[in-house]
Formats: structure tokens, C-alpha cells, sequence
């Protein structure tokens, strides 16, 4: 019996590198000299004159300033990932194996090469290759991509080259996609190879993000993600950590790319040395956090620039500290959750998001515009997220973490008549929630949308929870000027984490006027539109009567927007947790996971004793 067929059609897809603006760099250049008739900053000597917790003999390890920040290239202190306490604790992603999808993987490189997995390793560009080989061609600088993602994520320590990767002792593994035709059967292939085995799958690639594109994965891939999250990682979940896109400077929005904005994804955006969103960054609700990476945050040659990126490996065994974008993001966020996983193993894909979610912190105070506080007291931001990826806390809380219930979801559609959308308006439509069996706390909500315009990158998308969250599933694009609309489209939202499903939903719907390009005789002459469908899907999971109280509790409050005082106190009060985390060292947290599995002598022994047997005390 044939169940599926589908054409296999040419893929368009681009690695998430920021390449340097080289005009932009000149002009950059020219206003310096003008300006303040001085040479680019001496990094070296700022780097040697800060002191490190860590004593690496990495090449270029002090100047991973996103992962240790003493100050040093004139970056603000503790602008990182907050790594440190997690490999003081013993962790270095041992044990876990990291698979980057991309143009191929340099293994024979000394930073990756006594960890590479070829049995979970493989070749879908060249079909004459019996052996399977990922190895790019070494030779072409266009092919170091994957490279780049393998030595952010898992580059070795202590070597004397190179830098330091987040998860060092963890296994890398590649899947070689990138350099040839792509289809979507390759892409779900990709997806699904070895994902027993694997537990994070890492790619920085996506739809072409020009601001003109709107694609969502085809059911191919659809099943494949379905897939890697149930039966990857031995039944657990393979975490599929995906880059945002850097189509920030044509206008684009990661809610347009139905990848990033898959519920089985852990989408992750880009931020510069000051915790700022960079200008090639792209925004959506579907972002669960961001990492540190580096770039401007504007625009502008009279922004002042410090070149400082994620350093990594290169092709041919060389080494970079230029890795920009949204794609050194992910693999960084890859590393990050190895070592999470290395503290708990068992942690499901989708206790890995609780654990983002409960643990990311506002970066900077400058940026506090999309800051919202959702009815179940989480921020969330469609430029940050929930926020940067804090490993120490992560992992802190790993070590007391309790598996979340099974995932549910309960759908359900607007029953109206399709509503009329014309030019400078703005119009709603509601579903009223009842009943959503088994979920009484949302994880990820998705709206499918169906509309017809004039001009797709006029129309506005808002999602509005009963608690009063707002997610804009999708902004305005100047780009974007098909005039096909959009066809049960997937937007996703993690804005209402924590939140209840019942009550009223709002899908607002706002057009603007035609910007002066040439479309305004077309809009003249066809200057309406209308909403088709709307549907809503409602992920979560169910709580126990305790947990149902203290869930009731918390969502008992509207969502708003906090005021900067607000937020203020938010930042400094989760910045002086960043300082001194409850990361239990390795080694007693595993005497105590041994001790907590061995038969009790007394069945109402208490944890207290529990950590007075391991400790002591």
C-alpha cells in the first residue's frame, strides 16, 4: 500500500554564517581613521592582562570571551554562557554524542579527531562514496561550514591549538547535506540517521533567508522530527537544535521559516558581546534563547566594532576566531545541553526546554522593548527568547530535575465564515477553549493560518492567549511581495510556556498600506483579501492535584509588559544567581544518584539523610 508519494523537488537552503559585509567593513574602516586617527584596538594585549578560572593552553581560548569573560577584548565581564562552573563540576559532554548536519565534517582535523564517530556518520551528497565518508573537500573554504559548527560545539582541549569547545570531550558526529542537490527526502534522512544514538543533532542552515521565502517542512520531514523526538536517544528524544536565520538585513522573520518553528525544535537566535541582538538576527516567537557570537548591533559604521567571534576549527586543519552568525549560535547551544545531558541522562527533549525555559536570563538592559511576562510569570521576548543560555543553571537544576509529564496536544478551529481583510485595517477572530484533554499546563502553541493579499508581506500575525500574551507569529516584510498568501501555514509560539489552554484566543490580523515599490497599482486594483482558516494546536502536558494547585497559582495572573524598573530587578537579581550556581560536583552527584537507587533500609528515609550519608553531614 503506497501511503505517501511527493516529487522529488530541488531544495533551496543556506548555511547561517554571517559572511562580513566587506563595503560596510571599508566604510567602517575609513570612519575610524577619520574619526579618531587611530589603528584597530591591540586585542592581544587586552587578552593578556585578564586573569581566567581556567587554565587551557588553547591557542586562542582567552579570546572565547562567550565563554569565559574576564573583560578581556575589550568585552564586558560576564557577557557568557556561564560554562565555567560546569566544567569546575567535572562536566565536559563525556559521554554525549553531538551529530552537526551540514557540508561535511573535517574529522581527520586534531581538534576532532579522537572523538569522531564514523558509525554514526554519513554521506548523502556523494552516492559513489561506498565508504560514506562526511569529509568536505578540504581544499574549498566554501565547504569549512560544518567544520566551524563541530569545533564550536566539541573542538578539543588543551592541545595547543585552536580554541575550546563548549562540550570538549563529547563525540562529534556529521551527516554531509549541504554540498549537492537537497531534496526533502535527504533532508528527513538526515534527520533520522543513527538517532538512537544520537542525542543532539545540530544544523545552521535553513530556507533561504532573503525575505521573500515561506516554507515549512514537508510531511517527509515533519515525520522525520516526529521520529528523532521519540524513538532518538534510546526512546529519551534526539534534541534538534536549530539556528534562527540571519535575514535581519532583508527584513526577514524566523516565524516565515517553519523549521525553526517546529515544536520538536530548540530554535536558537544570536547576540553580541554587549547582550545585544545583532543587525543580520532575525526575531519570531518561536525562539527558545539565544548565544553569545558576536557582531554589530546596528547597522552603522559609527557603531563602534570589536571583531570578536566564536572561535572554532577549520578545513584543512586550520583554526578561525571569526565564526559569525546565527550558525556558530547552535552549535554553542549544542555544546551547552551536552554537558546538561552529561549531568542527567535522562532528561527527555522536552525536559531539555523546561530547563531553557526556567533557567535563561535577560542579557542586557538596553534592549527592553519586547519583554513580556506571560500569565505563567516566564519572560519571553521574540528577540531573546526566553533569554541567554545560563549553563551553570542548567545544569543546577538538572541535578534536582523531575521528568515532565507525556506530551499532549487537543486542536482546534475557528467555525466562522472567512472574514474580509483589507488595506490599513485590522480585524480578530476568536476560539473559545473549553476542553483540552490532558494539558493543563502549554508547552507550544501553533496557529495554522490560511489567507489570501495582495501583497503577503503586508499582512501582520498576532496570536493572543486567554492570559493575555501577545506572540507575533509573523511581522511585515518589505521584501516579500507574493501575492499567493499563505496555505495552512504552521506558526509557532513558545510565549505562552506554563500558561492554561482554556479561555479565549484572538488571531489578530492587521494589512498596511502598500510601501512605494511598485505594488500599489496592484493593490489599487485588488485591495482585498481574506482569513480562510485558523486553527489552533495546543501542546502540553497534565500535573498532578499538587502540581494542578501550584499551576492555578501561577497562572492565576494576566500577562503584561513589565516596566524597566521591573525588569531591572529581574536582571540584577538572575545576574547575582549567575554568580554562584548550585552545581554539584560530578562525582557527588553521582554518589548521590547511586545512593538515591540502592534498596532503603527505612521506607521514610528522607533526602536530608540522603545527603548526610553523602556528604557527611
Amino acid at each position: 500500500k503506497i501511503e505517501y508519494v511527493t516529487i522529488a523537488e530541488s531544495l533551496e537552503r543556506q548555511k547561517r554564517e554571517f559572511i562580513n559585509d566587506d563595503e560596510l567593513e571599508e566604510l567602517y574602516k575609513k570612519y575610524r581613521h577619520w574619526k579618531h586617527n587611530q589603528l584597530p584596538i591591540d586585542m592581544e594585549s587586552i587578552t593578556d592582562n585578564s586573569s581566567f578560572k581556567m587554565s587551557f593552553d588553547d591557542t586562542y581560548y582567552k579570546k572565547q570571551w562567550y565563554l569565559e569573560n574576564e573583560g578581556q577584548l575589550n568585552t564586558p565581564a560576564n557577557h557568557d554562557i556561564n560554562v565555567i562552573p560546569a566544567w569546575l563540576a567535572g562536566y565536559s559532554g563525556k559521554g554525549v554524542t553531538i551529530s552537526i548536519i551540514d557540508d561535511g565534517l573535517d574529522h581527520k582535523h586534531p581538534e576532532l579527531n579522537d572523538r569522531y564517530k564514523p558509525q554514526l556518520s554519513y554521506d548523502l551528497n556523494d552516492l559513489n562514496d561506498i565508504e560514506h565518508d562526511p569529509s568536505p573537500r578540504t581544499y574549498d573554504s566554501s565547504n569549512n561550514h560544518g567544520t566551524r559548527c563541530a569545533g564550536a560545539s566539541s573542538g578539543k582541549a588543551n592541545n595547543g591549538m585552536c580554541g575550546v569547545g563548549v562540550a570538549y570531550n563529547s563525540y562529534i558526529a556529521g551527516i554531509r547535506l549541504l554540498d549537492g542537490r537537497i531534496t526533502t527526502l535527504l533532508e528527513a534522512r538526515a534527520l533520522t540517521l543513527f538517532a538512537a544514538n544520537t542525542s543532539i543533532k545540530s544544523a545552521s542552515w535553513g530556507p533561504t533567508d532573503d525575505g521573500t521565502k515561506m516554507e515549512a517542512p514537508g510531511a517527509l520531514v515533519n515525520a522525520a522530527l516526529d521520529y528523532g523526538v521519540t524513538h532518538g536517544r534510546q526512546g529519551k528524544g534526539t534534541l534538534f537544535v536549530w539556528a534562527s536565520g540571519n535575514g535581519g538585513t532583508a527584513g526577514d522573520d524566523c516565524g516565515a521559516d517553519g523549521y525553526v518553528s517546529h515544536p520538536n525544535v530548540i530554535s536558537i537566535g544570536s547576540i553580541n558581546h554587549l547582550g545585544k541582538t545583532t543587525y543580520f538576527g532575525e526575531f519570531c516567537p518561536s525562539t527558545m534563547a539565544v548565544a553569545y557570537t558576536g557582531g554589530r548591533h546596528a547597522r552603522s559604521i559609527r557603531e563602534p566594532f570589536i571583531p570578536v567571534g566564536v572561535v572554532a576549527a577549520d578545513v584543512g586543519g586550520k583554526c578561525t576566531t571569526k565564526f559569525f552568525g546565527t550558525s556558530g549560535a547552535a552549535p554553542v547551544a549544542a555544546g551547552a545541553l551536552a554537558l546538561v545531558l552529561e549531568a542527567n541522562p535522562e532528561l527527555t527533549y522536552r525536559d531539555i526546554m523546561h530547563i531553557i525555559a526556567e533557567t535563561a536570563r535577560i542579557p542586557n538592559l538596553s534592549e527592553t522593548d519586547d519583554w513580556m511576562i506571560n500569565g505563567a510569570g516566564f519572560h519571553v521576548s521574540d528577540k531573546f527568547g526566553f533569554g541567554v543560555l545560563d549553563v551553570g543553571q542548567m545544569i543546577a537544576l538538572a541535578q534536582n530535575w523531575t521528568n515532565v509529564n507525556p506530551r499532549y496536544d487537543c486542536y482546534h478551529e475557528y467555525k466562522g465564515s472567512p472574514v474580509q481583510l483589507t488595506i490599513g485595517a485590522s480585524v480578530e477572530v476568536n476560539i473559545d477553549v473549553d476542553k483540552c484533554e490532558n494539558v493543563t499546563n502549554l508547552e507550544h502553541v501553533q496557529a495554522n493560518v490560511s489567507f489570501s493579499f495582495h501583497r503577503r508581506g503586508d499582512v501582520k500575525v498576532t496570536l493572543i492567549s486567554p492570559s493575555g500574551t501577545l506572540s507575533e507569529m509573523i511581522s511585515y516584510r518589505d521584501n516579500d511581495a507574493s501575492k499567493k498568501g499563505i496555505k495552512y501555514f504552521p506558526f509557532m509560539s513558545v510565549h505562552k510556556w506554563g500558561e492554561s489552554p482554556i479561555g479565549r484566543w484572538t488571531l489578530r490580523i492587521e494589512t498596511r498600506t502598500p510601501q512605494n515599490d511598485g505594488s500599489m497599482k496592484s493593490a489599487i486594483d485588488d485591495d482585498t483579501g481574506e482569513l480562510n482558516y485558523f486553527g489552533l494546536r495546543l501542546y502540553g502536558s497534565y500535573s498532578s492535584n499538587d502540581e494542578k494547585n501550584n499551576i492555578q497559582k501561577r497562572q492565576e495572573s494576566n500577562a503584561f509588559i513589565p516596566t524597566h524598573n521591573e525588569l531591572e530587578w529581574i536582571y540584577k537579581r538572575e545576574l547575582s544567581i549567575r554568580e554562584s550556581p548550585n552545581v554539584m560536583q560530578k562525582r557527588d552527584y553521582q554518589n548521590l544518584i547511586n545512593e538515591r537507587q540502592r534498596p532503603k533500609e527505612n521506607s521514610d528515609q528522607s533526602l536530608f539523610s540522603t545527603f548526610r550519608k553523602t556528604f557527611g553531614f
